[in-house]
């Protein structure tokens, strides 16, 4: 069993890891590049993996599976579908409904933002060897795993809402 001083430094790790992910949102939320390269948000992007892995969802899955607000959902959506990276159709179930689906462009587009990702985490690691990050990543997924057997504390009335 790990301390509770080991705990807490690998609290903050995990805190400093999180914010990768902010900063990742902060330079997708800049000016897009002069270049006219397509830039996808991480949030969208996120929305696109779910549904290719996942296949076409009504949005309000896509909104319980992403733990965001159906508001949320439905305005990352109508951006996707603006830009021609998933498409709706009326759900065969209930007509009243939608399942939102990705296009082919939409995969192609995925592609080339994951490949892009890649390339900038191979530069950034470019200093430690493919069995290394090897190693790390393994390591990674057995620390999610680990940590998903946290049990969530049941909230109270008086508890305010999580945030989003």
């Amino acid at each position: 069993m790990i301390s509770t001083s080991t705990a807490s430094d690998l609290a903050e790790a995990i805190r400093e890891f999180v914010d990768l992910g902010r900063l990742a949102r902060q330079l997708a939320d800049a000016e897009p590049p002069a270049d006219g390269t397509c830039v996808l948000h991480p949030s969208r992007a996120g929305l696109l993996g779910l549904l290719v892995a996942d296949g076409e969802q009504r949005l309000g899955v896509l909104a319980a599976s992403l733990d965001v607000d159906a508001s949320v959902i439905s305005r990352r959506v109508a951006a996707l579908e603006e830009a021609g990276l998933v498409a709706r159709r009326p759900d065969p179930q209930d007509r009243r409904a939608h399942l939102v689906g990705v296009t082919e462009r939409g995969r192609a587009v995925l592609a080339a933002y994951r490949e892009h990702r890649a390339e900038q985490l191979a530069t950034a690691l470019a200093h430690r060897t493919d069995e290394e990050v090897g190693r790390i990543a393994g390591e990674l997924r057995g620390l999610v795993a680990d940590l998903h057997r946290i049990t969530p504390a049941p909230r109270r009335r008086s508890d305010p809402a999580p945030a989003r």
